[in-house]
């Protein structure tokens, strides 16, 4: 590319300044050494930590507000700089960007101060249509096959398919209109369905819809996971009931639909942070078992939940080149190693 009258050598110039360290650099906290790595948004007011940095490709995305771009995007979204003026900036040898890690700034409201409350009616009349698609497409349920999971179980956990058209004719058909629709995460700036392409996950209690989450059918879709924007749920966690003897923490969304699909009681912690919202919803439990991925951020946060936890918890580890549960779930022997690996787990416990 040309700037200033001379060929810039964009390739070098973004080697020369690697997309995590120029986010850290702007005051952006990463969690997690691994591929893929996660911070609060700075384009948007959130809590969770919606912002993805992923080191294998040198890029970023954020699932609540769908930012998304190589270092020279966030860079120039960061300052408001056009593409010359950031190239510029990097390629001049000063900061790769000025930290406002120190700079005063006002408070900010959280996701639950700041997103309109959901509604269970909306969510659940979202959740059937989906499941009606589900049934009418043969790629979601090929997809679902894939992945170790049965129509039967499909069906009984709730999933769907967003084909990506249709929902808002559905909803308005059933009342909802207006404001109500424009507040319930299920439809981007524009009018996009947030989920289009996704099979489609809901977190159910007392028979309603109270959340949602997605995954992208295509592997070569962007984003690949999809979420309803605010707090997320320990997933799973109303079907357990009052009372559950045991139940098995995962680490994502396949993970425990696998579980759950092999008759387990399980919930998913939907990532690897917030490990003391996962204990405090499992205080009643007098025996859990934690399966989560088998690399370092995933025995990381196992072993912090198992400190939160005490004696009760015991960890799953799972055999050397399965990355997680989900994966196990596709291999033929997957249930019944996972019924022995569980095994094992519980007599090291004792």
């Amino acid at each position: 590319m040309v700037v200033d009258n001379r060929a810039v050598d964009i390739v070098g110039l973004k080697a020369r300044h690697p997309l995590g360290d120029a986010v850290e650099a702007a005051g952006v906290v990463l969690r997690g050494k691994g591929r893929v790595r996660q911070g609060v948004c700075p384009f948007h007011e959130e809590s969770e930590g919606s912002f993805t940095v992923y080191a294998d490709t040198e890029k970023f995305w954020c699932f609540g507000c769908e930012a998304g771009g190589d270092v020279l995007d966030f860079v120039g979204r960061m300052e408001g700089l056009t593409l010359p003026e950031t190239i510029r900036r990097l390629d001049d040898g000063s900061a790769a960007v000025v930290s406002t890690a120190n700079r005063p700034s006002p408070a900010r409201p959280t996701a639950s101060a700041t997103l309109p409350p959901r509604d269970p009616a909306l969510l659940t009349a979202a959740a059937r249509f989906y499941g009606g698609q589900l049934r009418r497409s043969g790629v979601a349920r090929d997809y679902l096959a894939s992945r170790g999971i049965g129509l039967d179980a499909a069906i009984r956990l709730g999933l769907g398919f967003a084909p990506g058209h249709g929902l808002r004719e559905r909803l308005q058909a059933s009342g909802f209109t207006g404001q109500v629709l424009r507040d319930s995460g299920l439809f981007l700036e524009g009018g996009r369905e947030r989920f289009a392409g996704t099979i489609t996950v809901p977190d159910v209690a007392s028979g309603r819809a109270r959340w949602l989450t997605g995954r992208a059918v295509q592997p070569n879709a962007r984003p690949r996971f999809q979420a309803l924007p605010g707090p997320k749920p320990v997933l799973g966690q109303a079907r357990l009931g009052p009372a559950a003897s045991c139940v098995i923490v995962a680490e994502g969304v396949f993970d425990w639909l696998s579980l759950t699909a092999w008759g387990y009681p399980a919930v998913a912690a939907l990532g690897t942070q917030g490990m003391d919202k996962v204990a405090s919803a499992l205080r009643g439990c007098p025996r859990v078992f934690l399966a989560f991925d088998n690399d370092d951020v995933g025995h990381k946060a196992a072993e912090a939940l198992k400190q939160l936890l005490g004696n009760r918890a015991a960890v799953v580890n799972l055999p050397e080149g399965i990355a997680d549960v989900s994966e196990l779930a596709t291999r033929p022997n997957g249930q019944p190693l996972f019924r022995r690996l569980l095994a094992r787990a519980a007599r090291c416990a004792r």
